[in-house]
């Protein structure tokens, strides 16, 4: 039996995932060693910055007495199955620990060890999950599940990976004691209300787990405290929740990890402040803006248009419209009115001009040019810093990374019909929660048949959508840049229908499934955009033939 170099294996593992780090601005110390460790565990030093990783020396008479301790602790049946186990899961450790280093190196390592453990989680979430095709995830599973009914026969407390796994609300959908529709409601309305996913659980469960739930801060405080000093425990808490993350339909990506975990931000524009009772200047400044842009960058023109009309309904909230209808229903008919615009057509607004005094028709879309200030100082009478910067990039080309970056997460959106038509503010902040993933040759995004709820967006290469027929895998699409793929999933929340494959570097950005949910909820307009567009897609496919397969 051939015995691999599980060293060796961590080794590479570690120089792989430096390098992918480096493309998302995430910089490993390049003192960062892999060094051999002694007896179970691989960890991180604090004190001297590098990561221990402890394998079995299966020609030794001490490493021969290892490798069989393990086979008994993590319920394998031989000395291959073990290698598979190691070998399978040295990746996980190797970015596991790597985040610890991160935390450390970039100042954000904390004083609670539990929450250190999910954080560095997360990162091995990112690397490793995504690249690991169905039957590798599903070998995985397998080998864990029994590790952990070998370590739960040693060990008193049942249950305490999943009470203590950093969401309790993914870990019972994982396990089965809550469905995806109750996840993704308790899911939003904790990211919305901010209310702890615990309390939003209790009136959903049964006596048992909600005093599992409450349990669960102790637990967590055990953790802290203890740590490693139950070897067995820890191993088992981290099998455990290594199954919950391979098992789970969420999916994390090193940007977000980098964003939420490391303190870097998106070098991105501002988020627009909320428009309340602007002054005129304002709005005749967006207008303004508009038209000097026209020429330089449709995308930046149909931005300041959009601020224009944003500006413009809320100037008309500001004043007593000649209308029957309750105040908050016209608030939310306005809102309506300012999701449903689409450039070519005739602008509502000219027909609310109607409605509005005398003094402000001036403003409406069929009147404005005629009352432009001759000598407009637009920089200083934008509203915002983001419509300040972002006007004078364009036009007087200033350097601004920022804005520039803005401006391409704008055209990536303008590219997509379902995203277009949607207000400034709210393409400003999805371009805010995309992510970017970057993707070599070869390499697949989704996977036929696996849970993920996440929609794309192709910038740059070139993907393949496969379709595997039990034999062999048959293309059937290409998608190319400006594509938006995924979705349909989103909606149904059924497995992947096919399989996507880069065939050339390419980059992606992604929108997550619970930042597409909470965006939809307080924009209904995306989810109308997004059907219909579905709704095109399968109408073509009907006449066509060609199946539907995102």
């Amino acid at each position: 039996m051939s015995q691999p170099d599980l060293f060796t294996l961590g080794q590479q593992y570690l120089d792989a995932f430096r390098r992918e780090c480096a493309l998302y601005g995430v910089q490993v110390d390049p003192r960062l060693e892999l060094r051999r460790g002694q007896g179970l565990l691989c960890y991180y030093n604090l004190a001297d910055g590098h990561i221990y990783l402890s394998t079995p020396d299966f020609h030794s008479p001490t490493g021969k007495l290892q490798a069989l301790f393990l086979r008994s602790l993590l319920g394998c049946g031989d000395n291959q199955e073990l290698y598979d186990f190691l070998a399978l899961f040295i990746p996980h450790i190797i970015a596991h620990e790597l985040a610890h280093h991160l935390r450390h190196r970039y100042g954000q390592f904390g004083q609670s060890m539990w929450l250190e453990e999910q954080v560095a989680n997360k990162l091995s979430v990112a690397l490793v999950k995504r690249r690991l095709p169905p039957e590798a995830k599903k070998r995985g599973r397998e080998l864990l599940r029994r590790a952990i009914d070998a370590l739960s026969a040693q060990i008193e407390a049942r249950n305490i990976a999943v009470d203590t796994y950093y969401s309790p609300l993914n870990a019972l959908n994982v396990t089965g004691q809550i469905d995806t529709a109750g996840f993704e409601n308790v899911e939003l309305l904790h990211t919305l209300l901010g209310v702890p996913e615990e309390t939003l659980l209790e009136g959903a469960l049964t006596d048992e787990l909600v005093d599992r739930l409450e349990q669960r801060g102790s637990l967590i405080d055990e953790i802290d405290h203890q740590y490693t000093a139950d070897q067995i425990k820890y191993i088992y808490y981290h099998v455990g929740w290594l199954y919950l993350d391979l098992t789970s339909r969420e999916t994390e990506y090193v940007e977000e990890f980098a964003r939420n975990y490391l303190g870097l931000s998106a070098n991105l524009l501002p988020l627009l402040p909320e428009s309340q009772s602007p002054a005129d200047t304002a709005v005749q400044a967006c207008y303004r803006a508009h038209l000097d842009t026209a020429d330089l960058s449709s995308v930046a023109s149909r931005y300041f248009y959009k601020r224009y009309r944003d500006l413009l309904l809320a100037r008309l909230e500001s004043v007593d419209l000649q209308t029957p209808v309750p105040a908050d229903q016209l608030r939310q008919e306005m809102a309506a009115v300012l999701e449903s615009w689409t450039e070519g057509e005739a602008d509502t607004l000219t027909y609310l001009s109607q409605l509005a005094p005398e003094p402000l028709r001036r403003l409406f879309p069929h009147r404005i040019a005629g009352h432009l200030p001759p000598e407009m100082d637009v920089a200083a009478a934008l509203p915002s810093i983001t419509d300040r910067r972002l006007w004078q990039y364009v036009v007087h080309r200033t350097a601004d990374d920022a804005a520039a970056n803005t401006l391409y997460r704008l055209e990536i959106l303008d590219r997509t019909p379902v995203y277009r038509p949607l207000p400034a503010g709210l393409l400003l902040e999805m371009a805010h929660r995309f992510w970017l993933v970057k993707l070599a040759a070869g390499e697949t995004i989704i996977w036929q048949g696996e849970y993920n709820d996440d929609v794309f967006f192709l910038i740059e290469g070139r993907l393949e959508v496969l379709v595997h027929n039990g034999h062999t895998d048959r293309r059937v699409a290409w998608i190319k840049p400006g594509d938006m793929f995924g979705e349909i999933a989103f909606f149904t929340e059924d497995p992947r229908y096919a399989t996507v494959r880069a065939v050339e570097p390419s980059q992606c950005f992604v929108l997550t499934d619970a930042n597409l949910q909470l965006l939809a909820f307080e924009h209904p307009a995306i989810l109308m955009k997004m059907a219909g567009v579905l709704a095109k897609r399968l109408a073509d496919t009907l006449q066509t033939g060609a199946p539907e397969v995102t």
